[in-house]
């Protein structure tokens, strides 16, 4: 691994460990065992470091919100694609965990991070409407929208959530699994009988 890339991964690691306000260039430089000006000869800032980790979020976010188009749909394709998300925004927990702070700092992280929103909420009325054309989830356009809404708000800030209701001991799974079941039980009101014994077998599966 290249020095540019071993900065970027010890950066990550650190971040989200120990938060990103309580790391410094020096710390992420002492833990690598270079110099500071070996990592500034790579990087002019802290921000700078962020900005590229955040590029390679970004790109993986945009894989799982770029797969393929359903021609069916049902809960468990929204289980999935649910799953996907919370795994890369557990990679990148640092972001989530001081997002407006960063979106504050860095204005082209805004911009980018405002998209990559809207995008979620795009993935996930695709799947609603699939599932209304169907006959499977009862709810009219704007409650659909909405809905669609609710499940990008719920997954960017279930991890801060997560944070305050949890003890430190408890499972992290069992806290991703918890924030998808949250977010599935919006949209179980609105589902038919099979969809919903579905959402019940996997709450007996992943949360006992």
């Amino acid at each position: 691994m290249k020095t540019k890339e071993r900065i970027l991964h010890t950066a990550l690691e650190l971040f989200n460990e120990e938060g990103e306000p309580n790391v410094t260039t020096n710390h992420i430089a002492d833990e690598m065992d270079i110099s500071p000006g070996n990592l500034y000869y790579h990087f002019k800032s802290k921000d700078d470091i962020i900005w590229q980790i955040f590029l390679q979020y970004e790109k993986k976010i945009k894989e799982v919100l770029a797969s393929p188009d359903l021609n069916h749909a049902s809960m468990k394709d929204m289980w999935l694609y649910l799953n996907m998300v919370f795994d890369v925004i557990v990679e990148y927990r640092f972001l989530y965990r001081n997002l407006i702070q960063l979106m504050n700092r860095i204005e082209f992280l805004k911009r980018h991070f405002r998209h990559i929103l809207a995008l979620k909420s795009q993935k996930a009325l695709l799947i609603l409407e699939q599932l209304r054309n169907e006959g499977t989830l009862s709810a009219d356009q704007r409650t659909t929208a909405n809905l669609a809404d609710q499940i990008a708000l719920t997954s960017t800030f279930w991890l801060n959530y997560s944070v305050a209701i949890f003890d430190d001991s408890f499972d992290e799974q069992k806290k991703l699994s918890h924030g998808i079941f949250h977010i599935l039980q919006m949209i179980a009101p609105f589902l038919d009988e099979k969809q919903r014994a579905f959402l019940d077998e996997l709450s007996k599966q992943f949360l006992d």
